[in-house]
């Protein structure tokens, strides 16, 4: 890919030399297949090749030179071969499609009127005064048959299916231009059609994003192309007479077969290239006088990936497709049907018949080929929809993520602003034993009894308890430092710091608020910091909140303090809160989302962890427990 580009984009300045070579290919193709020279042919042929030629550069003279050259054509008298017929007909679909791509707004439309005008005029080039000739039978009407204007009709609607469709490719890569970066450009469709610098395919590989060309992977790659071989194999199995058959029905048949199979096998790449290719193939099938083939199928197949893979303009253009290929089917085949029944001269007695045959197989039709595309578009809003509750779950997950963490830094706010006052405190007794220690020892030194030979042991009795009471606090301060990790807030809350003897009170309140709680003590519950019994506090606190909000409150909850000693954990204390839960009632949630995080677990888990200690919550026994422990650390006192 990266060194395709490379070549791209080297061989960008030179792209103009593309449509006069092809002009210059179709010139030479008019000269090779032996036509003998004709003035009026040599200059119909120069006037296309000139379309051809400045369809890039000079859009606009391209349409005024190719509209000389139909008007040309048609007031020449004499008539010319149909190898020239089919030239002038490539011609005019290359410049279409350069007028479509290279041509302002204004400029586009007009030529998009040109192809329709174009198609009955070349028709009528074709068969009325070329070599394509209908069989002449029915009711004369201004001096043509009525299978003629039949002919000339259905020959008007293949064509106008032809240039549209070349118009449209064109129209589709100007779109995509306009709106794409610049950069190298993947795809060597839009390369060709490009007429500046390059550009970039979209990255969306969804959605209405301008895009002639889609990115496949590997193996979607190989997928379609292995569908399309498997494609023609069923129909050469499907159909294996008609198709092998040495004779020029046979030949023209796996001709169909492998013009189909390009369009199948291009489907999901670019669904707006498969769909002009299969309207290419059908053009040659009812041109070559084939029925209904096998290898229709891909007709379904192209309508259904426009619906699933196209843009908005493509969907539309395969909605299209569907109505003007019931129409132009229904008439092939009302007509095929009529020859093939030797109606001739007594036609005019048969067409209410005829009438309703055509009603009939045009709704069958439509019904067939409107049914394909509907099923691409169900097909689409599904994997669109899929897409979109994946996004979604996404979307919550990371919800979910930034809850818990703003929930966390709440809950360590909380916890700077509880230290506060704790380290306050504790750093105020330092100073104040401190100084108590150094006022001591000066009042020591005066008491001295020279003749003794000793100090006074009162003196040095309150320096040394005056120094472990400073030992114990400092302890305890380095500890409640420990706990803080995040700076402490100037706002500090107001009154006492709560500690593990205010649990008793925070029980009495849920029990007045009509939860009944049962509380117990086991062993020794000293040891903690002022930290630590804040956290013990907060977590009883919490997990009574919860119990009291989600829990069933006619049944009681316990909370129990108990010393710990295991030999995993440590000396610490254990913090157990069980409450029981609701009848759990069947709600289908409205999006099918995700629960939301609350607020009381993450900050309970946060308080326990920055205490040293750990927490666990969930669902056990019919009920919920919260399980907490929390470390002593030894020489702390509370």
């Amino acid at each position: 890919m990266p060194d395709r580009a490379r070549v791209l984009s080297a061989l960008a300045p030179h792209r103009w030399v593309l449509e006069p070579a092809l002009a210059v290919v179709l010139f030479g193709v008019w000269l090779v297949i032996g036509l003998p020279f004709d003035l009026a042919g040599a200059l119909a042929v120069l006037l296309y090749c000139a379309a051809v030629a400045l369809s890039r550069v000079l859009p606009v003279v391209a349409l005024e030179i190719a509209w000389l050259a139909v008007v040309a054509e048609l007031s020449e008298g004499s008539s010319l071969s149909l190898p020239h017929r089919l030239i002038s007909a490539v011609a005019v679909v290359i410049a279409l499609f350069g007028i479509a791509s290279h041509g302002g707004k204004v400029l586009r439309w007009f030529g998009f009127g040109s192809a329709i005008l174009w198609a009955p005029a070349l028709a009528y080039l074709f068969t009325v005064r070329g070599d394509l000739k209908f069989p002449q039978f029915g009711p004369v009407i201004g001096g043509y048959y009525t299978s003629q204007g039949v002919g000339l009709l259905m020959m008007s609607l293949l064509l106008a299916v032809v240039f549209v469709s070349a118009w449209l490719l064109g129209f589709l890569v100007a779109r995509q231009r306009a709106t794409a970066p610049s950069g190298p450009v993947p795809s060597l469709l839009v390369w060709l059609a490009s007429s500046g610098g390059g550009a970039a395919v979209p990255e969306a590989e969804e959605g209405d994003a301008p895009r002639l060309v889609r990115r496949l992977t590997r193996p979607q790659l190989t997928f379609d192309i292995a569908g399309a071989v498997a494609y023609v194999f069923f129909c050469l199995v499907t159909d294996f007479t008609s198709s092998l058959v040495p004779d020029a029905s046979g030949r023209s048949t796996f001709l169909v077969l492998i013009v189909f199979a390009v369009a199948v096998a291009l489907r999901r790449m670019s669904p707006a290239v498969s769909l002009a290719i299969a309207w290419l193939a059908a053009a040659v099938q009812m041109t070559t006088g084939h029925n209904i083939l096998v290898s229709d199928i891909a007709v379904l197949v192209v309508l259904y990936a426009t619906a699933l893979y196209g843009d908005k303009v493509v969907r539309y253009a395969g909605l299209i497709s569907a109505g003007v290929g019931a129409l132009v089917a229904a008439l092939y085949l009302t007509l095929t049907s009529a020859l093939a029944q030797g109606y001739f001269d007594l036609l005019s007695s048969q067409l209410t018949g005829m009438a309703l045959q055509f009603a009939f197989l045009f709704v069958v039709s439509a019904t067939v080929l409107g049914l394909s595309w509907v099923l691409g578009l169900l097909a689409r809003t599904w994997r669109n929809a899929r897409a979109s509750r994946h996004a979604q779950i996404v979307a919550e997950l990371d919800r979910n993520r930034a809850e818990e963490v703003v929930v966390v830094e709440q809950e360590r706010t909380r916890i700077a602003r509880d230290m506060h006052d704790v380290v306050a405190h504790s750093l105020a007794v330092v100073i104040a034993q401190a100084d108590g220690a150094r006022y001591a020892r000066h009042a020591d030194q005066k008491t001295v009894d020279p003749a003794a030979g000793r100090t006074d042991a009162g003196g040095t009795d309150a320096v040394d308890t005056a120094l472990e009471t400073i030992a114990a606090t400092a302890r305890s301060a380095l500890v409640d430092v420990r706990v803080l990790l995040a700076e402490l807030r100037q706002s500090q809350p107001e009154g006492p710091q709560p500690s593990l003897a205010d649990v008793e009170q925070t029980v009495e309140q849920v029990r007045a608020a009509g939860l009944p709680v049962t509380m117990e003590r086991r062993g020794e519950l000293d040891g903690l910091s002022s930290a630590q019994q804040i956290a013990a506090y907060r977590i009883v606190q919490e997990a009574l909140t919860n119990a009291l909000r989600h829990g069933d409150t006619t049944r009681p909850a316990s909370v129990v303090l108990a010393q710990s000693g295991g030999a995993d954990s440590g000396p610490g204390i254990v913090i157990t809160v069980r409450n029981s839960m609701k009848t759990p009632t069947p709600e289908p949630l409205a999006t099918g989302g995700l629960p939301r995080i609350g607020h009381g677990l993450p900050g309970m888990r946060e308080r326990a962890t920055l205490a040293g200690g750990s927490l666990s919550a969930g669902p056990a026994d019919e009920g919920f427990v919260v399980t907490a422990f929390l470390p002593v650390v030894s020489g702390v006192r509370a």
